[in-house]
Protein backbone atom coordinates (compact mmCIF):
# COMPACT_ATOMS: atom_id res chain seq x y z
CA UNK A 1 0.00 0.00 0.00
CA UNK A 2 1.15 3.30 -0.82
CA UNK A 3 1.94 5.76 1.92
CA UNK A 4 -0.90 8.22 1.12
CA UNK A 5 -3.43 5.17 1.27
CA UNK A 6 -1.68 3.77 4.37
CA UNK A 7 -2.49 7.32 6.25
CA UNK A 8 -5.75 7.28 5.11
CA UNK A 9 -6.55 3.75 6.26
CA UNK A 10 -5.15 4.38 9.77
CA UNK A 11 -6.90 7.55 10.23
CA UNK A 12 -10.15 5.87 9.42
CA UNK A 13 -9.13 3.07 11.88
CA UNK A 14 -8.03 5.53 14.56
CA UNK A 15 -11.30 7.67 13.90
CA UNK A 16 -13.68 4.00 14.14
CA UNK A 17 -12.05 3.07 16.97
CA UNK A 18 -12.31 6.30 18.90
CA UNK A 19 -15.63 6.14 18.45
CA UNK A 20 -16.55 2.37 19.34
CA UNK A 21 -14.36 2.93 22.51
CA UNK A 22 -16.08 6.12 23.46
CA UNK A 23 -19.00 4.95 22.84
CA UNK A 24 -18.77 1.86 25.59
CA UNK A 25 -17.50 4.98 28.10
CA UNK A 26 -21.21 6.96 27.07
CA UNK A 27 -23.15 3.15 27.38
CA UNK A 28 -24.54 3.64 30.86
CA UNK A 29 -25.68 7.51 29.86
CA UNK A 30 -27.74 6.15 26.98
CA UNK A 31 -25.44 8.55 24.90
CA UNK A 32 -23.49 7.90 21.28
CA UNK A 33 -20.48 9.63 19.88
CA UNK A 34 -22.33 11.40 17.01
CA UNK A 35 -24.93 12.57 19.91
CA UNK A 36 -21.57 14.14 21.83
CA UNK A 37 -20.63 15.96 18.58
CA UNK A 38 -23.61 17.91 18.89
CA UNK A 39 -23.94 18.16 22.50
CA UNK A 40 -20.09 19.53 22.53
CA UNK A 41 -21.48 21.87 19.31
CA UNK A 42 -24.24 23.56 20.87
CA UNK A 43 -22.84 24.16 24.20
CA UNK A 44 -19.43 25.74 22.39
CA UNK A 45 -22.12 27.61 19.29
CA UNK A 46 -25.21 28.29 21.09
CA UNK A 47 -28.18 26.81 19.05
CA UNK A 48 -28.23 26.35 15.07
CA UNK A 49 -30.56 24.95 12.77
CA UNK A 50 -29.99 21.40 11.94
CA UNK A 51 -28.75 22.48 8.33
CA UNK A 52 -25.88 24.78 10.21
CA UNK A 53 -25.24 21.27 12.40
CA UNK A 54 -24.88 19.16 9.45
CA UNK A 55 -22.14 21.46 7.83
CA UNK A 56 -20.13 22.47 10.75
CA UNK A 57 -20.12 19.11 11.84
CA UNK A 58 -19.57 17.81 8.18
CA UNK A 59 -22.14 15.06 8.69
CA UNK A 60 -25.16 14.35 6.08
CA UNK A 61 -28.20 16.29 7.23
CA UNK A 62 -29.71 12.86 7.37
CA UNK A 63 -27.54 11.06 10.19
CA UNK A 64 -28.02 14.87 11.85
CA UNK A 65 -31.49 14.50 11.95
CA UNK A 66 -31.56 11.03 12.85
CA UNK A 67 -28.96 11.93 15.87
CA UNK A 68 -31.75 15.16 16.69
CA UNK A 69 -34.74 12.50 16.97
CA UNK A 70 -32.61 10.37 19.51
CA UNK A 71 -31.38 13.60 21.52
CA UNK A 72 -35.07 15.16 21.41
CA UNK A 73 -36.58 11.99 22.86
CA UNK A 74 -34.12 11.70 25.98
CA UNK A 75 -34.78 15.15 26.76
CA UNK A 76 -31.28 16.19 25.75
CA UNK A 77 -32.50 18.70 23.02
CA UNK A 78 -35.41 20.81 22.18
CA UNK A 79 -36.22 22.99 19.17
CA UNK A 80 -37.73 26.60 18.90
CA UNK A 81 -38.70 28.72 16.08
CA UNK A 82 -35.89 30.92 15.01
CA UNK A 83 -36.05 34.50 13.87
CA UNK A 84 -37.11 33.27 10.46
CA UNK A 85 -40.85 31.60 11.37
CA UNK A 86 -40.06 28.98 9.12
CA UNK A 87 -36.59 28.41 10.89
CA UNK A 88 -36.24 25.83 13.70
CA UNK A 89 -33.19 25.86 16.08
CA UNK A 90 -31.67 23.17 17.78
CA UNK A 91 -30.90 23.95 21.41
CA UNK A 92 -29.80 22.05 24.50
CA UNK A 93 -32.24 21.31 27.15
CA UNK A 94 -31.65 22.21 31.30
CA UNK A 95 -31.06 18.34 31.64
CA UNK A 96 -28.53 18.31 28.90
CA UNK A 97 -26.27 21.20 30.55
CA UNK A 98 -26.89 20.29 34.04
CA UNK A 99 -25.13 16.48 32.95
CA UNK A 100 -22.70 17.92 30.34
CA UNK A 101 -19.64 18.17 32.87
CA UNK A 102 -20.03 14.24 33.58
CA UNK A 103 -20.16 13.43 29.39
CA UNK A 104 -17.45 15.85 29.17
CA UNK A 105 -15.22 14.16 31.92
CA UNK A 106 -15.70 11.27 30.52
CA UNK A 107 -14.84 12.40 27.12
CA UNK A 108 -11.62 14.30 28.86
CA UNK A 109 -10.52 11.01 30.48
CA UNK A 110 -11.00 9.23 27.48
CA UNK A 111 -8.96 12.08 25.50
CA UNK A 112 -6.17 11.62 28.07
CA UNK A 113 -5.77 8.21 27.76
CA UNK A 114 -5.18 7.94 24.38
CA UNK A 115 -2.84 11.21 23.74
CA UNK A 116 -0.78 9.78 26.75
CA UNK A 117 2.86 9.53 25.77
CA UNK A 118 2.31 12.13 23.14
CA UNK A 119 4.63 15.47 24.16
CA UNK A 120 3.16 18.92 23.78
CA UNK A 121 5.57 19.29 20.55
CA UNK A 122 3.86 16.10 19.13
CA UNK A 123 0.74 17.24 19.86
CA UNK A 124 1.08 20.49 18.10
CA UNK A 125 2.32 18.79 15.19
CA UNK A 126 -0.34 16.13 14.43
CA UNK A 127 -2.72 19.45 15.09
CA UNK A 128 -0.66 21.14 12.37
CA UNK A 129 -1.01 17.87 10.31
CA UNK A 130 -4.40 17.30 10.85
CA UNK A 131 -5.87 20.94 9.67
CA UNK A 132 -3.86 20.58 6.65
CA UNK A 133 -5.13 17.74 5.68
CA UNK A 134 -8.92 18.53 6.58
CA UNK A 135 -8.51 21.69 4.79
CA UNK A 136 -7.65 19.66 1.49
CA UNK A 137 -9.99 17.24 2.46
CA UNK A 138 -12.76 20.35 2.45
CA UNK A 139 -11.59 21.52 -0.88
CA UNK A 140 -11.47 18.24 -2.54
CA UNK A 141 -14.86 17.62 -4.60
CA UNK A 142 -16.83 14.68 -4.43
CA UNK A 143 -16.78 12.50 -7.28
CA UNK A 144 -20.10 12.08 -8.90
Amino acid sequence: MKIDGLIMHQVFQLTRLISRTLNTRFQPFDLHVSEWGIIVTLTDKGPMTQRELARYLNIEPSAVSRSLVGLQRKGYVARETGEDRRERKVLLTTIARQQYKVWEGIADRHRQGIMAGLTAADKETLSGILTAILQKAQECPGEG
